[in-house]
């Protein structure tokens, strides 16, 4: 067991450095399916997410981390940016347009920036079943030694995340383009408390009905 433990790490590892880092790395880890994680970043920093196996999106909040009341807003980074579908070199805004990360790089520039995560209540509307895994309890749990609890989320930042808006103006969500090794690169423009949730869906297409693990990097130039 500890053989395949071992040969399960370092096939991780190799698919997180498919694509080579442009800088020194400074922590690096990787949360399971459906699982979460809550970090500081300093400004400068980048926060590189990876997918490992194909197909999995990774909910991203961000948090001044010298006044934790300034927070990611997605409007205004819709609205600043002129863009529904951000790409390299947006930016992504705080709540009083600060400008909080900045989008520096990918192997796949799919993302989604205009619509809520998913939430037990959202899930039991949609789906009809309680007590699911969602994100905004995830980012409630990453987030809670920080104070945080689930009312007070705003909305996420979700790479590889591919929605299609039709003509009639419906939305709907496809499964990923994205591949193993595929990553997407966050540099934080200020001191940050960051949360992702590595998305537990599996009700929909988001995650290719399958949620599998999400890599980490945080490295600096």
């Amino acid at each position: 067991q500890g053989n395949t433990m071992s040969k399960e790490l370092a096939q991780e590892r190799e698919i997180m450095r498919m694509h080579s880092v442009p800088g020194k790395i400074l922590r690096e880890f990787v949360i399971p399916a459906k699982e979460y994680a809550g970090l500081t970043m300093k400004e400068g920093q980048t926060l590189r997410l990876v997918d490992i196996e194909g197909k999995q999106v990774p909910d991203v909040v961000c948090f001044n981390e010298r006044d934790l009341t300034e927070e990611l807003n997605l409007g205004n980074s819709l609205l600043i940016n002129k863009r529904r579908e951000l790409i390299k070199g947006n930016v992504l805004y705080s709540v009083i347009c600060n400008p909080m990360m900045t989008i520096t790089g990918y192997s796949n520039p799919v993302s989604y920036a205009y619509g809520p995560m998913c939430s037990e209540e959202v899930n039991r509307i949609r789906y009809g079943i309680a007590g699911t895994r969602n994100c905004r309890d995830n980012f409630a749990m990453a987030l809670k030694g920080w104070g945080f609890t689930a009312r007070q989320i705003p909305n996420a930042f979700v790479p590889f995340m591919r929605v299609e808006v039709e003509a009639d103006g419906t939305m709907e969500i496809k499964e990923p383009t994205s591949k193993p090794g595929d990553y997407y690169d966050l540099r934080a423009d200020m001191d940050l408390v960051i949360g992702i949730s590595n998305c537990p869906q599996e009700r929909n297409p988001c995650n290719g009905f399958k949620p599998t693990p999400i890599g980490i990097i945080i490295y600096e130039s």
